[in-house]
């Protein structure tokens, strides 16, 4: 126990440490709190340093888990790279999360698009902020979200979506796979455990169905041999709300410029899958403006493989990316992205037409 304490007070150190040595680099931090459904949501605003807004911005919507606003500094490399084109950034922690009040696990997809699109509103109210240039950068879980927000709202001006998958129940399938191979069971084990899992989801997270029923079930099914862990009750509060999650008709709605980022050896989530309907999806919408770009040395959070073999990240995955920071990245990635965005912000230059619909 002791060991795991001293790992993880050298990892918090750490972390300090790096966050202290990037964030004065190329952009300040500015506290902007909002408030959404009844609670006040805690963000910061990255601004560009020695420039004169206003500013183009990104807002950075997180994937899954108990997310600060700077997921525990995997977006400063970035916040960085765009400061220095010009371009500011926005985030915010999850509610229940930081400085932020409610329960993210307590939020459907639909909840989590209309928060983003609060955030935009008052982005654009700003006026350190280009009201015209306002761009989405979604990660992982994020992919259900942003197209939502397409869907529901007339923004974005220009959306980013990085190693996001199409449908929920399939994604699970796809992440129970490649976890259970690389433990070394079976495909016969394998297809078992997936069909256990299709079978909890349908039987048990119906709008009626309660903890305790899932409880019940779940103790059969480990006593059977079964490999999953038990989820805690917020979660499984969390998977009753969303396990039906979709992006396919809400992606039909995206109008703006789009860019979908994808790691080569992504272990979480089929980027084969996502690529096709991607460029189905815009195909027939008439959307010609999507852009896909695929590094084949990266994993699913963009970082390189050869660094970062993890499913799910532990402390040292942290202490790992606080030695290496911008250099945990892919080759290119970071540049890729901000050049990107910064040719979609010239195109709505202050002044002239939105893009958003």
């Amino acid at each position: 126990m002791n060991r795991w304490k001293k790992a993880l007070t050298i990892s918090i150190l750490l972390l300090f440490i790096f966050l202290l040595a990037g964030c004065n680099e190329s952009y300040r931090e500015l506290p902007v709190d909002f408030e959404y459904a009844g609670n006040s949501v805690s963000g910061s605003l990255v601004l560009p340093r020695n420039s004169q807004g206003p500013f183009p911005v990104m807002v950075f919507v997180h994937g899954d888990g108990a997310m600060p606003y700077d997921a525990y500094g995997y977006y400063r490399p970035l916040w960085n790279r765009l400061a220095k084109q010009g371009i500011a950034s926005f985030s915010w922690d999850k509610p229940g999360v930081g400085g932020s009040q409610g329960d993210w696990e307590s939020q459907s997809m639909e909840d989590r698009a209309d928060l983003v699109i609060t955030a935009i509103e008052v982005l654009k109210k700003r006026t350190d902020i280009a009201s015209n240039q306002v761009g989405l950068i979604g990660y992982s879980q994020a992919g259900w979200v942003l197209p939502l927000v397409a869907s529901k709202s007339e923004y974005p001006d220009f959306m980013v979506l990085v190693s996001t998958a199409i449908n929920w129940m399939d994604q699970g399938d796809y992440l129970t796979k490649t976890r259970l191979t690389r433990e070394g069971y079976s495909d016969a084990e394998i297809k078992q455990e997936i069909e256990r899992s299709r079978k909890i989801t349908k039987q048990l997270f119906s709008p009626s169905s309660t903890y305790e029923e899932y409880l019940q079930y779940d103790r059969t099914v480990t006593d059977q041999g079964a490999k999953e862990k038990t989820m805690p009750p917020q979660r499984f509060q969390f998977v009753k709300l969303n396990w039906r999650s979709d992006a396919r008709e809400s992606l039909k709605q995206i109008r703006s410029p789009t860019l979908a980022v994808f790691g080569g050896h992504d272990l979480n989530v089929d980027i084969s899958e996502s690529i096709r309907v991607y460029k189905k999806t815009f195909k027939e919408s008439g959307n010609e403006e999507l852009t896909i770009k695929v590094f084949p040395e990266a994993q699913h959070s963009l970082l390189k493989q050869k660094y970062f073999k993890e499913i799910v990240p532990g402390i040292g995955f942290i202490i790992k990316f606080e030695f290496l920071g911008k250099d945990a990245f892919a080759d290119g990635f970071l540049d890729f992205v901000a050049e990107w965005v910064e040719g979609e912000t010239e195109k709505n230059q202050v002044g002239s037409i939105s893009y958003s619909r």
